[in-house]
C-alpha cells in the first residue's frame, strides 16, 4: 500500500474517489437507525470542488485500486482540519486510514501547521477511533443539521501519535445517563451531577449521554419520557443496540448528547 497526494484530477479518479467515500461512509456506523451520512452522497463534482477551492487530497493505493482518501481544508496558516477520511469497506483494518492521517499530518508539520483538528460524529463510533491516533476531545455539541452528537478533536501533527484516553465521562454540572450493559438486557442510571463531579467507568459500561447544565426540570422530563423508577434507574429487556433512546438520544431530548459510546456495543455484552 502507498499513500500520496494528487495534484491532477481526472473525472474518472473523481469518480473513483467518490465512489469509495460513498461506499466508506455508507456503511460502519457504530450504532443502527441514524441518519444518512453526508459522505454517502458525495459526488465527484464535490471532489473537483474541494480541490478547486484550495483543500489537499490523498490516496491510498494497494494493487492499483484506490482504498482510502482524506483531504485537508486548510483553515489557516496554523490550523488544518480533516475532511472525508474514507476507507473501502473491503480494506478496513489494513492500517489505510492511519496512513493516510500520517501523511496529512506529515505535511502539516512541513507547513508549520500546530494543530490538526476534526470533527466526528459519537453515535457512528468514530471518535474512539481518532483516540487511539492521539487526537484529543476539545468540545462536545449537538450537531446543527441532523439529531446527532458530535465531538471537536484536535492534536498536534509534529508529536507522536500516542493514544489519548478517551473521556467517557463528563464533569458536571448536568444531567447525566449512565448506560450498562446487565444480566438480560440494559440498565440506564439517571442523576444530576454536581459541579466538578465525576462519575467513575465501570467494565460493564457501554455508553454515557450528559446534558451540561440540566436541573431537576430536565431529569424530571428525560425520566418521564424514560419511564425511569424512583431511583433513577430504567431496565430493558433488550441489548443497548436494540434500545432507541440509546442509539439515537437526540431525537428525544436536543440537548442530551450522546458523549460516549463503547465501540465494544457491537460485541455480545458480557456482565
Amino acid at each position: 500500500m502507498h499513500v500520496n497526494l494528487i495534484t491532477t484530477l481526472s473525472g474518472e479518479l473523481a469518480e473513483r474517489i467518490s465512489e469509495l467515500v460513498r461506499a466508506a461512509y455508507a456503511t460502519g456506523d457504530l450504532l443502527p437507525g441514524l441518519p444518512v451520512a453526508d459522505g454517502a452522497l458525495a459526488d465527484a463534482a464535490e471532489v473537483h470542488r474541494d480541490l478547486a477551492a484550495g483543500q489537499l487530497l490523498w490516496v491510498a493505493w494497494d494493487a492499483g485500486r484506490p482504498v482510502g482518501t482524506v483531504r485537508a481544508v486548510r483553515v489557516t496558516p496554523e490550523l488544518w482540519e480533516v475532511r472525508r477520511l474514507a476507507v473501502d469497506p473491503t480494506s478496513r483494518r489494513t492500517g489505510a486510514a492511519r496512513a493516510l492521517l500520517g501523511r496529512l499530518e506529515a505535511a502539516a508539520t512541513v507547513a508549520g501547521v500546530r494543530e490538526v483538528a476534526l470533527d466526528a460524529v459519537v453515535e457512528r463510533g468514530n471518535p474512539a477511533f481518532y483516540a487511539r491516533l492521539g487526537y484529543r476531545t476539545v468540545r462536545h455539541f449537538g450537531a446543527s443539521d441532523k439529531p446527532l452528537s458530535e465531538v471537536h478533536m484536535r492534536r498536534a501533527p509534529d508529536t507522536p501519535p500516542a493514544p489519548v484516553p478517551h473521556e467517557a465521562f463528563p464533569v458536571g454540572p448536568g444531567l447525566l445517563l449512565h448506560w450498562r450493559a446487565v444480566a438480560e438486557g440494559t440498565s440506564c442510571r439517571l442523576r444530576l451531577l454536581a459541579a466538578g463531579e465525576r462519575v467513575p467507568a465501570g467494565p460493564e459500561t457501554v455508553g454515557v449521554d450528559f446534558w451540561p447544565g440540566a436541573r431537576a426540570a430536565e431529569l424530571a422530563l428525560v425520566s418521564g419520557t424514560l419511564a425511569a423508577g424512583a431511583d433513577g434507574e430504567v431496565f430493558v429487556a433488550r441489548p443497548a443496540l436494540a434500545v432507541d433512546a440509546f442509539c439515537r438520544p437526540r431525537e428525544r431530548h436536543p440537548q442530551l448528547l450522546a458523549w460516549w459510546r463503547s465501540p465494544l456495543v457491537r460485541a455480545p455484552m458480557r456482565v
